[in-house]
């Protein structure tokens, strides 16, 4: 009796090694829709201008967003000839470490954007802007005529594929990948001597949705082992 005890509890630990346990996903969420400027850094992630005339500001203002405060955002260049630009726009504190922070599953954003009429590009596109290792990789939603008021982009289920890589470098967001910085972008086309086009962001909101992540069943074995041999031993002493 004794030995077949054993050996029940004995293979009950070993099937534990080969159960898949599981804990729960996460979703980890950023937002702001007040703007200090504290809480942001901007920085230029695109300028195709020959002479690379390209001049980026951002700053909170205290009215007019979608309601109340919001971060107005000013494109500036000059040159004749077309081109391509765009400034990005980081959230201090809005870091996703895939290694730590759980399994990517996919992302999802929303934000209110505007173009103030005026502006000879006519538009200001917006999107989602991703920072890693000093690379940088966006997502544009659409753009936003100007005079049209606010209009706003979400977009869910993104994954690193719905991504542009403003380089030539690649986005990584697997468990080996490092950290990610989070925030959005704002660009226009257009040429002119200057050519200054101001936009703004209000509501601005990111979710990053981590899937379920198996946990080494070794934890359990112990709990299990215990469990069982106690079992067994009150088996024994009945028999």
């Amino acid at each position: 009796m004794k030995g077949r005890n054993i050996k029940l509890v004995g293979a009950a630990i070993l099937a534990s090694l080969f159960l898949p346990i599981a804990a729960n996903g996460s979703v980890i969420s950023f937002s702001d829709s007040v703007f200090l400027n504290t809480n942001w850094t901007v920085v230029e992630i695109r300028d195709t201008t020959p002479n690379d005339s390209f001049v980026f500001s951002a700053t909170q203002l205290g009215g007019g967003g979608n309601p109340g405060a919001y971060r107005e955002v000013v494109n500036t260049l000059n040159t004749p000839t077309a081109s391509s630009i765009a400034s990005g726009h980081l959230f201090q504190g809005g870091i996703f470490d895939p290694g730590e922070d759980g399994t990517f599953l996919s992302l999802a954003m929303s934000l209110d954007g505007i173009g103030q009429p005026g502006g000879p590009a006519g538009a200001m596109a917006y999107g989602l802007l991703l920072e890693q290792g000093g690379n940088y990789f966006t997502f544009g939603p659409g753009q936003v005529l100007n005079g049209a008021g606010w209009m706003n982009f979400s977009q869910s289920g993104l994954v690193e594929s719905d991504f542009v890589a403003e380089g030539a470098d690649t986005l990584d967001l697997s468990n080996s990948g490092s950290p990610v910085n989070v925030g959005f972008f704002v660009s226009n086309g257009t040429f002119g001597n200057p050519s200054t086009n101001t936009g703004g962001v209000d509501n601005w909101s990111f979710q990053i949705t981590t899937t379920v992540i198996p946990i080494p069943a070794a934890a359990w074995l112990f709990i299990s082992a215990l469990g069982g041999l106690v079992v067994a031993k009150r088996k024994q002493l009945k028999a």
